[in-house]
């Protein structure tokens, strides 16, 4: 699955089912844009060597099927969210950015990634999403999602925490979240439970 250059839009949006949980066209666009340079090892590694993450996450092609599932676990939190006045409907689409943009430097930058995970990939993601034109707001729920564990900052805003919560429990070794159908092939040996977000 290796491949040369940047993937195209419609492979993104296939390997991505929750793209479609963004209803904001822009920034939609923008993640697909910064999901483009991500690293090979993202479509490929798993989340973590480490027997405190989800077993199927700890497989190959872990990483990129955490994303998938955080994305069923913040739109599944969302509502609750929006009924308690903490957040606007439309801070659902950043949510849903921030949940396919956290993980895509977990090895490390692609020129020079490593055997294991960094514990700055939080930091190391949020940088590049700061300098593209994507809401700021995205890069501090990314900085922001591994909360006390890394080098990264605490949670605090309304979003950074639901990106935070929603990622701890995406990555708990006890739950194994849906995914938003169709799972792409290349996950189809994880028995994977397809879900309807929408």
């Amino acid at each position: 699955m290796e491949s040369d250059g940047p993937l195209s839009i419609a492979e993104i949006e296939r390997r991505l089912p929750t793209l479609e949980l963004i209803d904001d066209e822009r920034v939609r666009d923008l993640t697909i844009r910064l999901t483009a340079t991500a690293p090979a090892y993202f479509w490929e590694r798993p989340a973590s060597t480490s027997r405190a993450y989800n077993p199927v996450c700890q497989q190959p092609h872990g990483l990129w099927t955490q994303t998938l599932m955080l994305s069923t676990v913040i739109d599944r939190l969302a509502d609750s969210y929006v009924e308690r006045n903490l957040l606007e409907d439309r801070d659902i689409d950043l949510a849903h950015a921030s949940a396919i943009l956290h993980d895509q430097r977990t090895y490390g930058q692609p020129e020079r990634a490593s055997e294991t995970s960094t514990s700055d990939h939080d930091v190391l993601m949020a940088e590049l999403v700061y300098d593209s034109p994507l809401d700021d707001r995205v890069a501090a729920a990314v900085a922001s999602h591994n909360g006390p564990w890394y080098d990264g900052p605490v949670p605090e805003s309304e979003l950074e925490r639901l990106v935070h919560t929603a990622d701890m429990v995406a990555s708990s070794p006890s739950i194994t979240a849906g995914v938003q159908r169709p799972i792409p092939e290349e996950l189809s040996d994880l028995d994977l439970e397809a879900v309807d977000l929408r």
